[in-house]
């Protein structure tokens, strides 16, 4: 499937992933209440005005899909956004999303791939990832891919106000 840099017209698609991969991979692991309430339109133009920024904050690829030549996966990469305890030259993986019609499709394999391409063209030694403990197909996806983990892990609640459980992974580049 191709993969490309995303533009300000792909905001929408954009939303529409997270929250569809959202509501399938952590129900039961996140309150319903705040899945069934996630909307695929918050925050899409603060989304394009940053996909439009020259620089951009951060890197967002999205993967198509062959047939409709729509997003169908996403993921983002950046200056790490919490104290990283290796070398400063460490890259973030924000999020990968891929809508679940689309699982298991290697959309996201590509994706983490260009996220270790990406980092190294940077000049990036190493990216890094938290993972929510229960979600065992992303932690899985991201071993294939190199990750391992580092044996940090935290206790979060600032998305959801409950707590989740999460697992650092680093790959070097």
């Amino acid at each position: 499937m191709p993969i490309r840099t995303a533009t300000p017209e792909d905001a929408a698609c954009i939303g529409a992933i997270r929250v569809a991969a959202w509501q399938a991979a952590y129900r039961g692991a996140m309150p319903d209440a705040y899945l069934d309430a996630l909307d695929p339109g918050a925050n899409l133009e603060w989304l394009r005005a940053a996909l439009g920024a020259e620089p951009a904050p951060f890197t967002l690829r999205v993967v198509e899909d062959d047939v409709a030549g729509q997003p169908v996966a996403f993921s983002i990469v950046g200056k790490p956004r919490y104290a990283v305890a290796g070398p400063a030259s460490t890259m973030e993986l924000w999020a990968l999303n891929v809508h679940p019609l689309h699982w298991r499709r290697g959309a996201g394999q590509q994706l983490v791939q260009q996220a270790l391409v990406d980092a190294q063209v940077q000049g990036f030694a190493a990216v890094e990832l938290w993972c929510i403990h229960s979600n065992t197909a992303a932690r899985r996806l991201y071993k294939a891919c190199g990750f391992r983990a580092s044996g940090a892990v935290r206790t979060t609640s600032h998305l959801t106000s409950h707590p989740l459980q999460e697992v650092a992974y680093r790959c070097a580049v």
